[in-house]
């Protein structure tokens, strides 16, 4: 858990740091301007970038503050040179295009490391969904369920995880964009929520059952980034 601390105590840090300077500027002890152009939601991607990194996750860091750089670039620039920056709009294309053979080529490069590390894969112990402007239902089986990764962008993903068995330390990795995560789990697995939330949420339904259900040797970590979206967790 310790990329989970040491997020906590970044952002932490910050918000202290930020709200200390404002104070000291607001009772003249110090001169300076906020440049509210910066002050955007340009600033979205930069914040999931910098929360990957510190979770660990260095490919999504790099996605997340490579897309908040290329947004906030114009700001820099003088009319004609901004011009010229936007007719680069092509290379978007090979960046893409980029990531995609990155992953054809390594396919365990933003693979969570339980998944990566296992030797046997036939037992599909470990998930992976991906869903774009569409929707994905599966359901898991293993008896040594070990994690996985779900993304979604502007979709929506269900995971069935009702007769499956957990392995130690089982984390499953999640990035939602304007778009649904359901996930169907035991009432007694002790599920722990380390996410991320941007104009959108998480939700347990644990809630429901009383707290002596849980077995606290059944442990699943989800963590991640949920930006206009939500996550929501089952329990039968």
């Amino acid at each position: 858990m310790k990329n989970k601390d040491n997020s906590r105590l970044f952002w932490a840090v910050l918000l202290c740091a930020g709200g200390l300077l404002l104070l000291m500027r607001n009772f003249g002890y110090l001169n300076f301007k906020t440049p509210l152009y910066l002050l955007s939601w340009k600033l979205i991607p930069l914040i999931v970038g910098v929360n990957a990194f510190l979770k660990g996750k260095k490919f999504e860091g790099v996605i997340g503050i490579s897309i908040a750089a290329i947004l906030f670039v114009p700001e820099f620039l003088t009319k004609e040179q901004a011009q010229t920056y936007y007719n680069l709009w092509p290379l978007l294309l090979v960046g893409l295009g980029g990531i995609i053979l990155s992953k054809f080529f390594y396919p365990d490069l933003d693979k969570p490391s339980i998944a990566r590390n296992k030797k046997d894969e036939k037992g599909f112990d470990y998930v992976s969904e991906t869903a774009f402007w569409a929707g994905t239902n599966s359901k898991v089986l293993s008896k040594n369920f070990s994690g996985g990764r779900i993304n979604t962008i502007m979709g929506g993903v269900e995971i069935d995880l009702r007769e499956s068995e957990l392995a130690d330390n089982a984390v499953i990795d999640i990035f939602c964009v304007m778009g649904g995560i359901e996930i169907v789990a035991p009432k007694e697995w002790n599920i722990k929520l380390d996410i991320l939330p941007i104009m959108g949420g998480a939700d347990d339904e644990i809630s429901k059952h009383s707290a002596d259900v849980i077995d606290n040797s059944k442990r699943l970590i989800l963590s991640g980034t949920v930006i206009m979206g939500g996550v929501g967790i089952k329990r039968v």
